[in-house]
């Protein structure tokens, strides 16, 4: 009897950019040029960029695999779903499959979280989908390459987060830098700092802070922004900047 062989996918990766959220773009994926999610969740969308090829390279397996949330709901919050397939490597390395693609609500935040089991999800009835790990590694790296999606005010916000953590600049001592993005609907950036400490505690799990900036160029504010943080004595920051926190 003849062994069936996994028909094999190409992936594509761009960027879709909303006319009147220019700052903040998400990743559309096609396989085969569609969008194979398109049947189960019409209307849902991609993650960010910088989430999707930040640090921890969600798309490419690690050597265990990984459960990786590629799609999120309509509404841009993940934790109102996700589809997140269990992406592999094959044992010869020649394949990357995508597999056992589940729904997941209240769980993630970005992309990836390390303590999320199968049996959590609802499945999505959705196939394997299996791509020729070559093609797909060199579309992930060209995806990752590829800053056409940067506007001026991303770019300020990337360089207000590399210079705070090239200095170690945080709010206080329990309190270090979770993110940098543009400010909603404002000139400058909002910053999320998070506790240093994970364990449960009392008190908020993330205080937001705004800077404003009306400066046009991106390197120019961003060394603006990051100097009247800190020049702003540490107790002295929330009251300056902070507009907000979670419970």
């Amino acid at each position: 009897m003849s062994r069936r062989v996994a028909e094999i996918a190409a992936l594509s990766i761009h960027f879709d950019v909303d006319e009147d959220r220019p700052d903040w773009p998400t990743v559309g994926i096609e396989v085969n040029g569609r969008n194979p999610f398109e049947a189960v969740a019409s209307g849902w969308r991609g993650f960010d960029p910088a989430d999707m090829f930040g640090p921890e390279q969600p798309l490419l397996p690690i050597h265990i695999g990984r459960r990786v949330a590629v799609h999120r709901c309509s509404c841009g919050e993940p934790g109102c779903g996700v589809i997140a397939p269990y992406i592999t490597r094959s044992a010869d390395g020649r394949r990357i499959s995508w597999s056992d693609f589940r729904d997941y609500v209240g769980v993630f935040s970005g992309p990836v979280r390390d303590d999320v089991t199968g049996e959590d999800g609802e499945p999505w009835e959705l196939p394997a989908i299996h791509f020729a790990a070559e093609q797909y590694e060199a579309e992930v790296r060209r995806a990752a390459a590829d800053r056409s999606w940067e506007t001026p005010r991303r770019v300020m916000a990337r360089l207000v987060e590399q210079r705070m953590r090239d200095r170690g600049l945080g709010l206080t001592p329990d309190f270090r830098l979770g993110w940098v993005s543009p400010a909603r609907q404002a000139d400058g950036v909002d910053l999320a700092f998070e506790p240093v400490d994970t364990r449960p505690r009392s008190g908020p799990r993330q205080v937001l802070l705004r800077i404003p900036c009306d400066t046009a160029d991106p390197h120019r504010a961003a060394g603006e922004i990051v100097h009247r943080l800190s020049a702003t004595a540490p107790e002295d920051r929330i009251w300056t900047f902070g507009w907000g926190w979670q419970e």
